[in-house]
């Protein structure tokens, strides 16, 4: 989820892709950002997972980002 809601904030405009990650890794001691984490993991991986989720439990806060979508559509990564 964290995942998707630091794409969500990349597709709003909210901060850049360096900032969100600086932010986890700075902030909240994560020893990678979130979106270089998706990266590793593979963007389809993570979008799959969501899915499965909101398949699942039905609830808004497992909805897919846009951006997700679109980069596995794309076939790109954030990095």
């Amino acid at each position: 989820m964290l995942i998707n809601e630091a794409a969500e904030a990349l597709y709003l405009n909210i901060a850049s892709r360096e900032d969100i990650d600086l932010a986890m890794t700075k902030g909240v001691n994560y020893p990678k950002g979130l979106l270089k984490w998706a990266d590793e993991m593979g963007i389809q991986h993570c979008l799959d997972t969501m899915d499965r989720l909101y398949n699942e439990y039905h609830e808004d806060r497992y909805r897919a980002s846009a951006q997700l979508r679109r980069m596995v559509r794309d076939k790109k990564k954030f990095y």
